[in-house]
């Protein structure tokens, strides 16, 4: 199993309606606001790493109004 947390950017007022689309999505495992640079972090956990790329490429990156992503892969 290959865990990631992700931090995300996103358009300011947007947090929430992001925030219920994160969770509904496979793959994330928990999803809190935060305050500072960053406005949301996530847990992510798939079966490798490749399948960790495609969750964050695929879906997490296109989510509208998320801006930029950090990902801090779990060693």
């Amino acid at each position: 199993m290959t865990k990631a947390y992700v931090a995300i950017h996103c358009q300011t007022g947007k947090e929430n309606q992001i925030i219920r689309s994160l969770m509904e999505m496979k793959g994330v495992s928990e999803v809190t606001g935060v305050l500072g640079l960053y406005d949301i972090i996530i847990k992510i956990e798939a079966e490798d790493s490749m399948k960790l790329e495609q969750i964050i490429t695929k879906k997490i990156r296109t989510v509208p109004h998320v801006i930029t992503t950090m990902t801090l892969i779990v060693i």
